[in-house]
């Protein structure tokens, strides 16, 4: 898979965005948490044609977030299993479906509702919160350098904060 060129963005989410790759990859993720391991079982359940799967597979594997297990007989079937990396990524994913149960499907036509296996409750919306505890709007939201901050990123990040500092008149 072509990499994008901003992943050399000085960004977590260009970066991030680099390595899942497509649209594609984010469904066989999400797939692939949900216990599909199989080259037939991807393209069975999201009818993705085979040489996109097999580019889409190749690409998850070199980035970590799927391990390929060979289950045949020298190289002839292999399984997709999630790493660590992969199963922190849920937690996105399940904002993508939420964010779209909401502003896509609509309230009430949620295509899919995810449950605790252990208590069987519903999933709660997934929140902003600061680390103490207060639920935070996107417009409340500032961003401060971090320790991979580039110089650019630093300065745009200090005249964004300006902006939003300012008082208005």
């Amino acid at each position: 898979m072509r990499e994008p060129s901003f992943s050399r963005l000085n960004c977590s989410i260009a970066r991030s965005l680099a390595v899942l790759g497509d649209a594609w990859s984010l469904l066989i993720l999400r797939d692939a948490l949900a216990g599909v391991r199989t080259f037939e079982g991807f393209t069975s359940g999201l009818g993705i044609a085979r040489n996109t799967l097999t580019d889409r597979l190749r690409h998850l594997v070199e980035e970590g977030m799927l391990t390929q297990m060979d289950v045949g007989k020298r190289g002839t079937r292999f399984e997709y299993v999630p790493t660590v990396k992969a199963k922190e990524f849920q937690v996105a994913l399940m904002a993508i479906m939420q964010w779209g149960d909401r502003w896509v499907s609509g309230r009430g036509n949620e295509p899919a509702v995810a449950f605790d296996r252990v208590s069987e409750s519903a999933v709660a919306p997934l929140v902003l919160r600061s680390t103490s505890g207060r639920t935070v709007s996107s417009d409340e939201l500032m961003y401060k350098p971090g320790r991979g901050a580039t110089p650019v990123t630093r300065d745009y990040l200090t005249a964004k904060n300006k902006r939003l500092t300012r008082k208005p008149v």
